[in-house]
């Protein structure tokens, strides 16, 4: 029989920080996505752009942007790992291409009191995502402890903070 369990991470300050930092480099790259794609978008409105040129910057030439411009002009977007900051760009032109087939409305700005901007912890590493009775390692955070105690974890899942796992009982 496999159960699931929610518990919570207990992370010190230092890791808090990072995930604070984090969140607001990816929440700063995805409205300035918006932000130049908003203004494109309006210059094809106008007709200054033709059916040709794209109405959008994909993902993959804004990250081109972002690793040639932004990070000489704002050199603390380093402090984010470099897969965390391209899914954001991914989901927001995501956004972009639902929109321009009318699926969704406009993407709208992210804003920091309705944190909406996931962070990505993918595995690098063989010993990233390593569990323990009481910890788990997580990838450019370390090792963090776990509120709960007492479940041998097999499989985990992270949302909105709350690790939840498969075990065998």
């Amino acid at each position: 029989m496999l159960k699931s369990f929610k518990t919570e991470l207990r992370l010190n300050e230092s890791q808090k920080d990072k995930i604070r930092r984090s969140l607001g480099i990816c929440r700063f790259l995805a409205n300035q996505y918006i932000a130049r794609n908003i203004w494109l978008y309006r210059l094809y409105r106008r007709g200054i752009l033709d059916e040709k040129q794209r109405r959008f910057v994909t993902a993959n030439d804004f990250d081109k942007y972002v690793n040639h411009t932004l990070k000489k002009k704002f050199p603390w977007i380093d402090q984010c790992g470099s897969k965390a900051r391209k899914k954001v760009l991914v989901n927001a032109e995501q956004a972009f291409r639902r929109f321009f087939k009318g699926q969704a409305h406009f993407p709208r700005f992210k804003r920091k009191n309705q944190q909406n901007v996931k962070l990505y912890f993918p595995k690098n590493n063989k010993g990233d995502w390593t569990i323990w009775r009481h910890k788990i390692q997580v990838p450019t955070i370390g090792k963090v402890r776990l509120k709960e105690f007492g479940y041998l974890p097999q499989g985990v899942t992270i949302k909105n903070g709350h690790v939840s796992w498969a075990c065998l009982l």
